[in-house]
């Protein structure tokens, strides 16, 4: 009997020693790859992006540009460049050479392609959670934060973190149901590069 008892035990301490070595663990990752994000001082991607809704799935690709100090550029194909910064949409229309510029709250969805935003929620938003998800054989962290507003059809994200090089990998958009609304994939992407003030000048 008490040879019993002391294999149950041991069986016990045993599974409890994993469970905490495995909290440890996810732990330990979870915070390193919030800080990557938190000094992300600037960055370049490439991006595809796909956008739902009930009648049709409309699918873009573009560069992206990032920068701490002087805002975000989007290539968005060869139709547009987007330059964000003091508040304001600045919009080059390269098919037909048009300028033009509107309030930044006019644009609810571009702007949310943009790893800089979620930097920001990650500082202020009190339901961040945390999850791990393997895709492909690769491990991923998820970073789970409800999107600030009233748009109940963009109501909460997920940041797929590569946890090779804490690199984002996609992102999921989804409705005050969960649906997935728009779905973003970054590739090349380089972190920290240095980039000229003249990429996110409105006037070149």
């Amino acid at each position: 009997m008490k040879k019993g008892t002391l294999i149950i035990l041991s069986l016990m301490s045993f599974a409890f020693l994993i469970l905490s070595l495995g909290c440890n663990r996810n732990n330990r990752d979870t915070e390193k790859a919030i800080d990557y994000l938190k000094n992300l001082d600037s960055y370049t991607c490439d991006i595809t992006m796909k956008i739902q809704n009930d009648k049709q799935v409309i699918n873009y690709g573009g560069k992206q540009f990032y920068d701490k100090k002087y805002g975000y550029r989007f290539e968005l194909e060869k139709s547009r460049i987007l330059i964000y910064k003091d508040n304001k949409i600045f919009i080059k229309d390269l098919q037909n050479g048009l300028n033009y510029n509107t309030d930044r709250d006019f644009d609810s969805l571009f702007k949310l392609s943009f790893i800089g935003e979620y930097i920001g929620m990650i500082y202020t938003n009190e339901t961040l959670k945390n999850s791990f998800k393997k895709i492909n054989n690769e491990e991923y962290q998820v970073i789970h934060l409800d999107i600030p507003g009233n748009n109940k059809n963009i109501s909460k994200s997920e940041l797929y973190i590569d946890l090779k090089d804490n690199s984002p990998k996609y992102l999921r958009i989804l409705d005050s149901k969960d649906r997935e609304k728009v779905n973003i994939e970054y590739s090349n992407f380089k972190a920290n590069t240095e980039l000229q003030q003249e990429l996110f000048d409105v006037n070149s």
